[in-house]
């Protein structure tokens, strides 16, 4: 899919060290990933653009269901084999879920920075649905720093401070208002299925990150952990957005985690 948006030919992944795969949250690209792969010089680290965002943001955009199968070809053109590990943040998070709930071949762990597993009642679902339809038809409508000045207002990026908001509008202005307003529809939480009884039974290691500042989903880890024990729960500080806020305290846990879980 969207072959003419990747590169001519594949990447040769070096298998001497582990290899991260990493996907970015809504609005970003992988250039958000810069800091934390540079403090991370000892892993293979692989940042992709999500349909819809960054160099794929004139793509095709799979629906939630296609995306594992997206991800796969997408690994598969790279080279990226045999084994290696997965890290997405929020959306990617939430599409690294469904990726690894598949039981894709050589995926040694996942990791999930500050990602909702689902959600449960049909109650919650329909707000969450009119909730992102008001989103998505202001993308649509609205000049996107219009929209963005508001979106960075919600309570999850109340960290911010008046300059990082202002940064971040600008970079995500370059964004396509039609593509953020089909993954918004297409890949709203509302739409996802519920990865807990998932979570509960894999047997691929799993290491949830959560901000100190991020209330919200620190209950979300609490809550997966209690029910999970196998999950392993990691608190790191600042807010939604770990590997911008911290990203060589981010960078000395995953090298840990992945040490741990890269034996051959």
């Amino acid at each position: 899919m969207a072959e003419k948006h990747r590169p001519a030919d594949p990447e040769t992944v070096s298998v001497s060290k582990p290899v991260l795969i990493l996907l970015h949250g809504f609005l970003g690209s992988q250039a958000d990933w810069s800091a934390l792969i540079a403090a991370l010089p000892d892993i293979e680290c692989i940042a992709i653009d999500l349909p819809g965002h960054g160099a794929l943001k004139q793509a095709a955009i799979p629906s939630l269901a296609q995306f594992p199968n997206w991800l796969a070809t997408e690994l598969q053109h790279r080279g990226i084999s045999p084994r290696y590990h997965l890290l997405g943040y929020s959306l990617g998070g939430r599409l690294a879920m469904a990726f690894a709930a598949t039981n894709p071949a050589g995926l040694q762990s996942l990791i999930i920075e500050n990602a909702h597993p689902g959600l449960i009642t049909d109650e919650t679902k329909q707000q969450r649905a009119r909730n992102d339809a008001g989103w998505a038809r202001r993308f649509y409508r609205e000049p996107l720093p219009d929209v963005l000045a508001d979106w960075y207002q919600q309570p999850v990026f109340a960290n911010l401070t008046a300059n990082e908001r202002r940064s971040l509008i600008a970079a995500r202005s370059l964004n396509s208002f039609t593509s953020l307003t089909t993954v918004l529809c297409r890949y709203s939480l509302a739409r996802q299925p519920d990865y807990r009884d998932w979570i509960k039974t894999t047997t691929t290691p799993v290491l949830y990150l959560c901000g100190t500042k991020d209330s919200k989903f620190q209950t979300v880890g609490q809550s997966l952990q209690a029910t999970a024990p196998a999950l392993q729960l990691t608190l790191l500080p600042g807010g939604h957005n770990l590997h911008r806020a911290t990203p060589d305290g981010m960078a000395q846990v995953i090298r840990h985690w992945l040490n741990t879980y890269s034996g051959h």
